[in-house]
């Protein structure tokens, strides 16, 4: 009779990972050369903003000097709305594209 080879089962924890997951955002900053209408535009397109809601970010960035655009992402969704806010809002000969961050979101 050929040997039994007895394969182990993989132990498992007893108490769930339960670390939260803090998630990404992406934080917009304010230039003095990117005019308003273009920066909603960016927000709409980029991040699928509402235009209510694109206008008051746009407005936070410019009073405070950064806004939140959307919180809660992957870092690779963050990435991808940034390259979008960049690449939607860039004008040859009148701005390179808006600043914005993927940053790790506050605990």
């Amino acid at each position: 009779m050929p040997d039994t080879v007895t394969i182990s089962r993989p132990k498992r924890s007893s108490k769930p990972d339960t670390t939260p997951d803090r998630g990404w955002k992406v934080v917009l900053f304010n230039d003095d050369f990117t005019p308003f209408d273009v920066v909603i535009y960016a927000l709409q397109r980029a991040a699928g903003l509402s235009l209510e809601v694109a206008e008051m970010v746009t407005v936070e960035a410019h009073r405070e000097g950064s806004a939140v655009v959307r919180r809660g992402l992957t870092e690779e969704d963050a990435e991808i709305i940034c390259g979008g806010l960049r690449k939607w809002s860039r004008i040859d000969g009148i701005c390179p594209g808006v600043h914005c961050e993927a940053q790790q979101d506050d605990p």
